[in-house]
């Protein structure tokens, strides 16, 4: 498969960008090595699910060839209210992600893209009000599914 121009230059973008390490402080860690991708309008049609798996497996081997030696965890997880799709690396002598929700941690990168892609981009009714019948259900509760790879 041959990545689409849009996700080629996303690549372009995150592949060689420097990293910051800092073991001691797990959210400038976060915040500094994050990247945020999404589609202009025009874009979307281009972009599927199996694209962006691709797209992730190529950020995850060229950060790998980058850090060799570096003890590093790569996630990336879908910020719905952003509507992005997000990518960061911690050391992992963290211990942890720098979240503060429960997170399901998931080596399945096709469920990040299918909700990123599908359940999102793809979605005309993304964030929409919920029907009359389903302000009588509790929603609920959050989990954030976030991929993570160790990094080398």
């Amino acid at each position: 498969m041959t990545l689409s121009t849009v996700l080629s230059n996303w690549l372009a973008m995150a592949k060689d960008d420097a990293v910051e390490i800092d073991p001691d402080d797990i959210n400038h860690e976060a915040r500094t090595n994050m990247w945020s991708f999404s589609p202009k309008d025009e874009e979307t049609p281009q972009i599927h699910a199996a694209d962006i798996v691709e797209f992730i497996g190529e950020v995850i081997a060229a950060r790998r060839s980058a850090l060799a030696g570096e003890d590093m965890l790569l996630y990336c997880w879908h910020d719905a209210q952003c509507r992005q799709l997000r990518f960061s690396l911690v050391s992992r002598s963290h211990g942890r992600l720098p979240f503060r929700c429960a997170l399901r941690e998931t080596q399945d990168l096709a469920l990040i893209a299918e909700r990123v892609v599908n359940g999102d981009w793809r979605n005309e009714d993304f964030m929409q009000a919920p029907s009359e019948e389903g302000d009588e259900l509790e929603p609920a509760p959050f989990v954030l599914p976030v991929f993570v790879a160790r990094v080398p």
